[in-house]
């Protein structure tokens, strides 16, 4: 049986040999429990409201106990694990958006006192557009485009950066190192992101500006925001971060990506982007600051491709 003194040494060993974004992927959640210890209240996580937070936890340490094995036992190529020992950051950084969930962070940055900041982005919205942007843009709404931008805010907002890692994996495997760059630029995003959200709490004008909108989204409208509600902390809108991770892995995969797919990836990013809008969860301050965002996480990580080797 190995010791757990050795156990420990190999944990140290492999932590310094990973680049910064699989270390973020551990750190951040531990900073989210230490930030929930010593300023929420977790003994209010209210376990019988995030069935669907828990669930998701659970598939997620499911996926880590299953992919160990498989490491373990060598039944996969060279190729197939290197697969799993690169992309295993992307879907573990959503744990750490889950406790955020689960651990009820809003409880601490109440505590805190931090205001929340959406009187700044009506105003912000205001003086571009005469008023919100989603309160603008309300007499858009139809059955069918209620429909579209659902699918698009569900369902686009994974496929664009988890996709385009396997295309790369698959389609562009004499290149790791775009693998490895457009990872890093996605950890990068959701991490500052989230940071963001705790130091500019916004609740989104969907709940903040209830009372002002006059036109319904339609039927749908309860299905879809109780399945992202399960999911989503309580200040959860500067910066969209369904803008930003899109964006910044359209920016780091054009140069990669064929004509068709650049197409394709581009209609499924302006989607999400109109969705944010459309389905009243972000002022167009928050759309805005998440391309911001993706821009700066991109221009500081498309130098460094020719350079880039992957570990």
């Amino acid at each position: 049986m190995t010791s757990p003194v050795l156990n420990l040494r190999r944990w140290a060993g492999a932590w310094q040999h990973w680049s910064l974004d699989k270390q973020l992927t551990l750190l951040f959640p531990a900073g989210i429990l230490l930030f929930a210890l010593l300023f929420g209240d977790i003994r209010q996580w209210q376990p019988a409201d995030n069935k669907a937070a828990l669930t998701g936890t659970g598939i997620f340490f499911l996926l880590i106990a299953l992919t160990r094995l498989a490491l373990a036992r060598n039944v996969l190529s060279t190729r197939y694990e290197w697969l799993l020992r690169e992309l295993w950051p992307v879907p573990a950084m959503l744990l750490g958006y889950l406790l955020m969930r689960l651990l009820r962070l809003e409880l601490a940055i109440d505590a805190l006192g931090i205001e929340l900041m959406d009187p700044q982005m009506i105003a912000f919205d205001t003086a571009l557009f005469g008023q919100p942007l989603p309160l603008l843009i309300q007499h858009w709404v139809s059955p069918a485009m209620t429909l579209l931008m659902e699918n698009a805010y569900l369902h686009f907002y994974y496929i664009v950066p988890v996709g385009s890692l396997l295309w790369l994996f698959y389609y562009r495997a004499e290149q790791p190192a775009a693998f490895i760059l457009v990872r890093q630029g996605i950890i990068y995003t959701l991490v500052i992101g989230w940071l963001l959200y705790l130091l500019v709490p916004v609740i989104g004008p969907g709940q903040w500006l209830a009372a002002s909108f006059t036109v319904s989204l339609g039927a749908q409208d309860g299905l879809v925001y109780d399945a992202v509600n399960s999911f989503r902390y309580a200040y959860d809108c500067f910066p969209s971060l369904h803008t930003a991770v899109p964006w910044v892995t359209l920016l780091l995969c054009w140069r990669w990506y064929p004509w068709p797919l650049r197409l394709l990836v581009l209609t499924m990013t302006l989607s999400i982007t109109l969705s944010t809008l459309y389905l009243r969860y972000h002022y167009a301050a928050d759309v805005l600051g998440g391309i911001l965002l993706a821009v700066i996480v991109a221009q500081l990580r498309l130098p460094q491709i020719a350079s880039r080797n992957p570990h």
